[in-house]
Order: C-alpha cells, then structure tokens, then sequence
C-alpha cells in the first residue's frame, strides 16, 4: 500500500472534484481512498509519499498513437517534396515503416513511452505498422511498456498494401495477441485490432478482420476520414461513406477507436454517435499533415465520445489539448468555443470510458475503485486557481510541469527521470536505431 499526502488534488470527479488538502491511498494498482487530510490515519506497513501542497490529478490520456513514428524526428534520407497526403503516407511513412526492423520496433517505443511519462501522460492507445517485421511487433511493444510501466492497448494495422500474405500477417498479430493478453491478469497492457484505412484495406481483408475480431470480441482501432482522399475512394469502391461501409462490416462498435474523422458529415457524425464508437482527435498531426481540422464541436453536440489522441506527434498531452482547443475556436471563428466541460470530456471523460472498457476499470478519474493512475503537477498558481477554473491553468501552464507520474500505483517517474529503465543507455540505443532506419530508407 502506498499513501501520497499533503496534496491539492482535482479529481475530475462532479460530484467531488477539488480536495485542497488531501491524501490518495493505492493498493494492488487501484485507488482505495480519497479524502482530506484531517480524516487520513496512516495504516501498518503502509508507505507516505509527502506531495508538499502539489496538484494530483489524473493522468493523461491518448486514445491514438504511433510508437513506431518516433525516428522520425530530424530524419535526414533522400525524402522527395510532398504537397498532399497521399504523398505523405507514400513518400514519407510507408518508406519509412517498411523498413523497420525489431529492434527498432522496441526502442522506437521506448523512445515514446519515455517521453510520454515524463510529460504526464499515463495511457496510450497505440497503433503498430512495421510490415517488414510483423510477427511478434506486438510482443516488443508489450515489453517496452512493461519496462517503462506504462498502461497501454496494442494494436498492429492491418493493411493490403503489402499483398495478400502481409495482410494475413497483420491478422494473425492481431489475434495471437489479444488471445494472449486476455489470458494475462495483469490488465496493464490490452490487445485491440487494427487495421489502416479504408483506401488500403481491400474488400475480402476488411471482412475477414471483421469476423476475427467478432470471433474474439475485439475492440478495432481504424484511420477514418483522415484526408479527403480517404472519402472519395470509399465511395468509389462502395458508393457509401467511410463510417457507414465500417458500420456494414461490423467494425465500429462502443469499444473500438475511429481515428482522426477530418472530413466526417454530419450524417456520419450520427451513426458515430449510436454506434458509440470513440473518435480519436489528433490535432497537431492534422494541422502538420495540412488536411484540415476535425468537426469536434459538432460531433460532441451530437453526443459523438470524442477522445484526445496525438497520432505520434508530440508525447505531451497537455499541449495537444491546448491546441486542440485553440483549432476548435479558429475553425468556428468563436473565442468561446470549446468549453470546459467539452475539454473534460475530450481530455478525460470519454478517454477513460472507452479505457473502462478495454481494461476494464475507470481510469481518467481519481476516486475510490479506479486505476491509481495519475500525476504530480509542480505549479504555484499565479492567480486564484479552483475546481471551475483548473482547465483554464492546465491548458495554459501545465506543459512541462509534471513532478512525478504514477501508473497502476507504481512512481515510473519523477523529477524528470524514469524509475525503472535507464534512459541515457536508451537513448544511445535509440540513436544508432534512428540512423540505421535512415541509411536503409535513403538505399532505395
């Protein structure tokens, strides 16, 4: 058992949200209490954490990322000009996932996860692509995260572009590894089905993933409606929309993942909304790949679980959100766009219920019952700060604040170093990785 006293803590909890002078009991990963200091009796064997007056809050959250995209930081290969997205996909990241190797499967995601957890973030959806080494990609994933201590739910996508045997690969993957995380107890690592897109999966793949994943109860993590391109080939194919032909197949459900929804309609925006599906929304990716800015405001009236993800680009979750709140009131043209309980919902209600149902228990939220996941924030408020305006200091000042992270009641990280992996052997690792995939993919 482990007590972490003496803190602010907000909740993110309605019905209780601000504890000014608190303490957070864990045992066994879960919290076991929350309460004011005045009640809290120290119990034997039990191990304080003095917090001294810091912010708990829960953790961060990204229901859609990319290890695999880590090396691609500074990348120096013979890369051609790219002036679109189909263009980005072909001239930058099918190259370079095609020539990923395992070794730089694990450290591209130790590279990830470590950053991640010094910037707060505790949960990661993460979607795998290395269709040179797709057998066991998973497995390297899972013990990248057991080390780091990270929750995470796996997937491998799925696609046709590598022929009809690689597809078949990417299904297997995915199946083995869901089966095997369902026979493991420890829930801190999930397996989900992946698959690209529509415009890369082929007609047969797409049904055949959907009848292994109904066979095994699979939640699906899909790219839907990133660039227009995406739209026009489905109806091509199809003569239907991109949500209404996933619908069809069977692969939109309330525990599967619809990843960035760029150019969704509002009709599409509906059938989101009643399949209960959750839309991940990656705002510096689709600001950076030039394909536009998510709808979030009107799915979110519409009742759509839209969720913050960060595609890869950037570990720090807190920033993500605040450009994502920044996009939403440039789209619209309204300062006053994208309120705070919309930022709750996209930071940290809908993450945690689709995590509630992927592991099983909430997370997103610090209360009796739920995975002791949360952070240790180092800010001496400026100005007044209170349960109505926490939001408003976290977009703007939590960014590079984080003092300690704790995931499943374990400190992975603290005071800007990671617990259990050494980070300078890592990242030498991760250095010589990067500059072997760089040579490969300059060979071509």
């Amino acid at each position: 058992m482990m007590v972490f006293k003496n803190a602010d803590i907000y909740t993110m909890d309605h019905k209780n949200p601000h504890i000014a002078d608190g303490y957070i009991r864990t045992e066994n990963g879960v919290i076991t209490a929350v309460g004011k200091m005045k009640d809290y009796q120290k119990k034997q064997d039990e191990t304080e954490r003095d917090m001294k007056g810091r912010i708990l809050m829960p953790g961060m959250m990204t229901t859609h990322s990319h290890f695999y995209a880590q090396f691609v930081r500074g990348i120096m290969a013979d890369l051609k000009p790219v002036t679109n997205w189909p263009q980005t996909l072909t001239r930058l990241w099918w190259r370079l996932d095609e020539k990923l190797m395992p070794e730089q499967n694990y450290y591209s995601a130790m590279l990830g996860m470590i950053e991640g957890v010094k910037a707060g973030t505790t949960l990661y959806f993460d979607h795998q692509a290395s269709p040179g080494a797709i057998d066991g990609s998973l497995d390297l994933l899972e013990k990248a995260a057991r080390e780091v201590g990270v929750r995470a739910a796996l997937a491998y996508e799925v696609t046709d572009r590598g022929g009809s045997e690689g597809a078949k690969a990417g299904i297997h993957e995915n199946v083995r590894f869901i089966k095997k995380m369902k026979q493991n107890t420890d829930d801190t690592v999930r397996g989900m089905f992946g698959l690209h897109a529509i415009y890369s999966v082929g007609e047969e793949t797409l049904e055949a993933c959907a009848k292994e994943g109904a066979a095994i109860d699979a939640g699906f993590h899909i790219h839907i409606a990133e660039g227009y391109e995406d739209v026009a080939e489905c109806y091509r194919r199809y003569d239907e929309s991109v949500v209404s032909r996933l619908l069809r197949a069977g692969i939109l459900n309330d525990h599967s993942i619809a990843a960035h929804g760029v150019f969704v309609t509002e009709e599409e925006m509906e059938l989101l909304r009643d399949c209960g599906v959750t839309v991940a929304y990656n705002a510096q990716s689709n600001t950076n790949s030039g394909v536009g800015i998510v709808p979030v405001v009107p799915m979110l009236n519409k009742g759509v679980h839209v969720a913050l993800g960060g595609d890869g680009y950037s570990a720090d979750m807190f920033r993500e959100l605040s450009v994502a709140c920044m996009l939403q009131r440039l789209k619209s043209g309204r300062p006053c766009e994208f309120t705070t309980e919309q930022t709750y919902q996209v930071a940290f209600d809908n993450p945690g219920r689709l995590a509630e149902k992927i592991f099983g228990r909430k997370t997103g939220v610090l209360k009796e019952g739920a995975y002791a996941d949360f952070i240790a924030v180092d800010y001496d408020a400026p100005t007044p700060i209170c349960a109505d305006n926490f939001l408003g200091h976290m977009l703007a000042a939590f960014s590079g604040k984080v003092a300690m992270t704790v995931i499943n009641g374990k400190v992975v990280c603290e005071n800007g170093k990671c617990t259990f992996v050494d980070e300078e052997k890592i990242f030498a690792e991760c250095r010589k990785q990067a500059e072997i995939l760089w040579k490969s993919i300059g060979q071509e």
